[in-house]
């Protein structure tokens, strides 16, 4: 039986290729809240992630560019991440393990991998749409999911590489602008 995680990151991921949709080369300098990244190595980083967690889920080796799992921007990036997208989906859905073989971590509860990865996209989905000036948001399911996938995010040691503390003055209760700034974003200078 498929987790029901699958079934909320492939309603992300659709949101994701929707802002990603119509790119041109202007838009890939573009700065975006994820501070070292710009809209180019964002889309690197969320299809180089995507390609890699399908692999694992398919029990292949991970690509390698420079010694790195990684992916590096195509001609196509909407094409790329479109293809990604439904690879990963397709794979974890077939996936019945329950357990995961990750870079840098090792064996890993699917459930765990499903929740942090909800997580990590409906921020990296923010961080584009925010970069491309478009706005977004998620019904109370991925919300939730997308929540309890942050708290495993931030409880992992590897957290302070990507997470920070937020410079936003009142953070808000609850939602999507709550789920940044526990990410460390500034929604407030991001207002699209």
């Amino acid at each position: 039986m498929t987790d029901p995680h699958v079934d909320l990151l492939e309603t992300v991921l659709a949101t994701t290729q929707r802002v990603a949709g119509g790119l041109d080369p202007s838009d890939l300098d573009r700065p975006t809240p994820c501070d070292e990244f710009d809209v180019r190595r964002l889309l690197e980083h969320v299809i180089g992630w995507q390609l890699v967690t399908a692999a694992c889920a398919a029990d292949r080796d991970v690509p390698v560019l420079d010694g790195s799992p990684t992916y590096r921007a195509s001609a196509d990036l909407t094409r790329d991440l479109r293809e990604a997208s439904a690879a990963l989906v397709a794979t974890l859905r077939a996936r019945t393990d329950e357990t995961i073989t990750m870079p840098y971590r090792g064996a890993t509860p699917m459930r765990v991998m499903l929740a942090e990865l909800v997580a990590e996209t409906v921020i990296h989905t923010w961080d584009l749409a925010a970069a491309r000036g478009q706005a977004i948001d998620f019904d109370t399911d991925v919300m939730a999911a997308a929540h309890d996938g942050l708290t495993l995010l931030l409880g992992e040691s590897f957290a302070e590489m990507g997470f920070r503390v937020s410079g936003e003055a009142q953070p808000p209760s609850s939602g999507l602008a709550h789920l940044l700034v526990r990410s460390g974003r500034t929604p407030g200078a991001w207002r699209v």
